[in-house]
């Protein structure tokens, strides 16, 4: 079984992260698109998201991005007190907030918002290889992941999405046991370091993505660990 993170791994979108990130602290007026708002976010704003999307695992950590301190992040460690100084009461309503401002695109302007999201060089191929045997779990919604897929053409390669997922070692436990198999079966693909070792901690083969969203402390994480490197290039001879 083949089980891949989606944004940073099979989906590049980060002009639309950036977006619904923005909009989480400055929502949309009701009558105005959602569009309009993407050529209006500050250069200081855009720089700040790039330099967070780095250290980011899941929604409610693109907060961070509205911290000027964000700016002078240069480790994992660091990243992680400034999303801990920030009020819980605070991200909640972010997290809320960007999740709607992302279904209103999603909903009212499909054809911009599925523009936002390219698939990488090689994927669609392996996607094809694997059909029927590929699982997605990712941190962004199981809805729109599938209207991405469809957009692209490949939803009928991939059997389930577990969206919404901060727990990847968890969940796949969850998917070796509900399709049959052992987690060393499984082949996990990650771009989120973290991520990746915490699933190699299931016994399932974990490689790390090195074309996703990373930074040298990292790729020195990484070596470290023992952890697998995957290029883009490899996906034309990966097995799983």
């Amino acid at each position: 079984m083949l089980i891949l993170d989606f944004d940073g791994v099979i989906c590049d979108a980060l002009t639309e992260c950036a977006l619904v990130t923005w909009l989480g602290v400055h929502p949309p007026a009701p009558s105005a698109p959602v569009s309009a708002y993407a050529p209006a976010m500050p250069r200081g704003f855009l720089e700040r998201f790039r330099t967070i999307r780095d250290y980011a695992r899941t929604l409610d950590h693109f907060v961070t991005a509205h911290r000027p301190m964000a700016a002078y992040l240069t480790s994992q460690a660091g990243f992680d007190r400034l999303y801990r100084s920030i009020a819980d009461v605070f991200v909640a309503e972010f997290t809320a907030q960007a999740s709607a401002a992302r279904a209103r695109c999603r909903d009212e302007e499909p054809e911009y918002w599925t523009g936002l999201h390219t698939l990488y060089p090689g994927v669609d191929g392996l996607l094809r290889r694997h059909a029927g045997k590929v699982c997605i779990v990712t941190a962004k919604d199981a809805d729109s992941v599938w209207r991405i897929l469809r957009h692209h053409k490949v939803d009928d390669t991939v059997a389930e999405v577990i969206g919404e997922s901060s727990r990847k070692a968890d969940a796949v436990r969850t998917l070796a046991a509900r399709y049959g198999v052992s987690a060393a079966e499984c082949t996990f693909i990650d771009d989120n370091l973290t991520n990746a070792v915490q699933v190699a901690g299931t016994g399932a083969r974990a490689l790390w993505a090195t074309w996703g969203y990373h930074t040298p402390e990292h790729e020195a994480e990484a070596k470290r660990a023992g952890l697998p490197r995957l290029r883009l290039p490899d996906l034309a001879d990966l097995a799983a």
